[in-house]
């Protein structure tokens, strides 16, 4: 589930990892870079009916197939074994603007929805993760903990189906497959709550939002391999939000339960 604006922009990139997968097995042992950059179309926060386009550049970085760092987060396989991936994972959260405003927008109104909500700190998100793969399906739980900002709880899930197949003598690899996030009461009230001074200065109705499942969806990905080293990606995302976050006032009276994400990408890897 993609955590809004900014935040959200990191995680979508997340769905070109199908990618570094097939580019680390033609790398050597060692350092392998990649770099990235393209567009997202996405809320402009968490919840919103209304939509921004975004430029967003990637470098990803990982080391003798154990640490990794990109936008995405840094994290280490502790285990890396017969289809299991465990590890510890950081990553940030850029918070949320009163005014919805995003430095990496390039078309798309900043949001007025916010007004008199304040602003949400950006926020370090410590915890961890297990991944197994068998073939063709991946599956991974995520589960972090933030230590400022939110200060809230985020679970993670996501499976996965993949493979390839060619078009034209196009090599195309896809990705597709359901994921739910959960999260707990200081994650939802952050962004979904409305207590009486918020409700006084936004117009929106009060409201006390508890933990549960935030949003449950679906994620594909088409990745086309023009060489050894550059590729293309096209990504898709619908999520719907679910319990409190879904009952909000903010959602309910400004926004939609209803969000997607959509990007285009070119990658390197050196």
């Amino acid at each position: 589930m993609k955590v809004q604006t900014t935040g959200l922009i990191a995680a979508a990139i997340g769905l070109s990892q199908p990618f570094q997968a097939v580019a680390d097995d033609h790398g050597t042992d060692g350092w392998d870079v990649s770099v990235s950059a393209g567009t997202i179309l996405a809320p402009t926060y968490l919840g919103d009916d209304a939509y921004q386009l975004s430029a967003v550049p990637n470098v990803r970085l990982t080391y003798d197939d154990s640490f990794f760092a990109s936008i995405e987060g840094i994290g280490y396989n502790v285990i890396n074994d017969q289809g299991w991936r465990v590890g510890p994972i950081v990553k940030y959260h850029f918070g949320r603007d009163e005014d919805g405003g995003n430095p990496l927008a390039i078309a798309g109104d900043d949001s007025d929805d916010l007004d008199g909500l304040g602003d949400v700190d950006g926020t370090v998100e410590i915890g961890a993760f297990v991944g197994y793969e068998f073939e063709p399906f991946t599956t991974k739980v995520e589960l972090r903990q933030g230590v400022n900002g939110h200060e809230g709880f985020i679970g993670e899930a996501e499976l996965d189906y993949g493979g390839s197949f060619n078009v034209a003598d196009q090599l195309v690899i896809y990705s597709v497959g359901p994921q739910f996030t959960v999260v707990d009461n200081n994650y939802n009230d952050t962004f979904f709550g409305v207590d009486a001074g918020q409700s006084a200065a936004s117009g929106l109705d009060e409201f006390d939002a508890e933990g549960g499942l935030l949003s449950y969806g679906i994620g594909g990905t088409l990745i086309f391999p023009i060489d050894d080293n550059l590729s293309t990606i096209l990504f898709a995302e619908y999520d719907r939000l679910s319990g409190d976050a879904a009952d909000s006032s903010l959602v309910e009276d400004r926004g939609s339960p209803n969000q997607g994400t959509f990007g285009l990408f070119v990658s390197y890897q050196f």
